[in-house]
């Protein structure tokens, strides 16, 4: 993606202090690509992993997960999020650009529907190497969220998976809002580090 090129070379100069979430949305607002460069360093594994688990095929997955850091970029100015992290903002722009596009897939598909078939369409079933390359990232994927101990993995499915509220998580879970916020900002340091590993898979 051209508009991430340039913040990755701008993310790697000084790590004196690690920025929070926050920090960063003020320093993009501001236009800051190396802002954007740090977010998308971040949660964009986050990001993908939560893409692949809902759409298919694999390029469609890469796009949206690009897509939602240009979303990032071009709404700098406007985002507001509720809590300290911005990942739950990302991944409703994901769910939401996954909706978009199965809404044009289904008017495509719609449209082949309504016209003389004649046996020559392609095959769009993903082969079995992407199959296993999905199934593979996935897996990771679920064996650090079924890692988690309690209440942790309660919290990580309602409040990023689920797109639960604090307020939400904390009635279910039994614990106050702040206790919440903790476990989460938490929960972000362990996945961050966990998938870095990721670095070096399909």
């Amino acid at each position: 993606m051209s508009e991430l090129a340039e913040p990755h070379r701008a993310a790697d100069a000084g790590e004196e202090s690690v920025p929070t979430d926050l920090d960063l949305l003020r320093r993009l607002a501001d236009g800051s690509k190396a802002a954007l460069a740090a977010l998308y360093d971040r949660y964009s594994r986050v990001v993908y992993a939560y893409t692949a688990a809902r759409l298919e095929p694999r390029e469609d997955v890469e796009e949206i997960s690009q897509d939602v850091f240009v979303t990032l970029w071009r709404k700098r100015a406007t985002i507001t999020i509720a809590g300290e992290s911005v990942l739950p903002w990302l991944l409703v722009t994901s769910r939401n650009l996954i909706a978009n596009r199965r809404r044009s897939l289904q008017v495509v598909e719609k449209r082949r529907s309504d016209s003389p078939v004649d046996g020559s369409l392609a095959d769009a079933r993903p082969g079995p190497e992407e199959l296993a390359e999905r199934g593979q990232l996935l897996a990771y994927v679920e064996s650090v969220v079924a890692a988690l101990t309690e209440p942790d993995r309660t919290v990580f499915e309602l409040c990023i998976r689920g797109d639960h509220s604090y307020e939400e998580a904390a009635r279910q879970v039994g614990l106050s809002e702040g206790a919440i916020r903790n476990r989460l900002s938490r929960l972000r340091g362990r996945l961050r580090n966990e998938l870095r590993t990721l670095r070096g898979m399909p």
